[in-house]
């Protein structure tokens, strides 16, 4: 007998909403650790210098796992979103946003396996930080479209574009403002804003009910 979308959505339930917690706790392992690796740096300002130059040094671990711990946990709620806006996995081209919003966790995990360290330098911010802006850029503008296209989610779709706009706006802000002394703080909320997306998904994916319409999970 060929399984419903009803019945797909219920037995996606419970995968989904672990997957959405992961949207939660990810990015909050992260800013702790990175928070708890700055205080613990009497000379290190979180208003002039990258997140990433506690990742070398002392105590690096702090930083370099919880990069790896959230760049996963990003990967795992996008596939949460992909598993609940597509659960039958009928529409191929859901896997272009998708893949779009697997970048940044990428990004992240690399920058966790490739510091600033003399010998990775390089591929910690030419690989690293591409990843990070082009998929969050246009990996929240693609997903708002469609999720503009369903009126359950319609207000995340516009919520999405907007941050995608606001990604955008953020990393030239930030690329900007290293000569005037103040590029840490750009950082730290272009990647607060990057990361509050994740959050605010994951939470809708977390707390969600189960979906009462034929065909669309709630």
């Amino acid at each position: 007998m060929t399984e419903t979308p009803a019945r797909t959505s219920e037995r996606n339930f419970p995968t989904i909403q672990i997957l959405g917690w992961c949207g939660i706790l990810g990015p909050l392992i992260f800013v702790m650790a990175a928070t708890v690796a700055g205080l613990l740096r009497p000379d290190y300002s979180p208003i002039h210098q990258a997140i990433s130059d506690l990742g070398v040094g002392d105590q690096p671990w702090l930083l370099n796992i919880s990069l790896m711990v959230m760049g996963a946990a990003l990967v795992a709620v996008s596939i949460g979103l992909h598993r609940a806006l597509d659960p039958r996995r009928t529409d191929p081209w859901q896997w272009i946003p998708t893949g779009l919003l697997m970048l940044p966790g990428i990004g992240f995990a690399w920058a966790g396996v490739f510091t600033e360290a003399p010998a990775t330098l390089t591929l910690h911010w030419v690989v690293g930080m591409p990843l990070v802006g082009l998929g969050a850029i246009g990996g929240f503008i693609t997903t708002g479209v469609r999720l503009r296209r369903r009126e359950s989610w319609r207000g995340l779709g516009t919520y999405s574009i907007a941050a995608g706009l606001g990604a955008l706006a953020l990393i030239v802000a930030m690329f900007g403002t290293w000569t005037l002394g103040v590029g840490g703080l750009t950082e730290r909320a272009f990647f607060l804003e990057i990361l509050a997306w994740y959050a605010v998904i994951g939470g809708r994916l977390a707390t969600r009910e189960r979906s009462r319409q034929p065909g669309e999970t709630a």
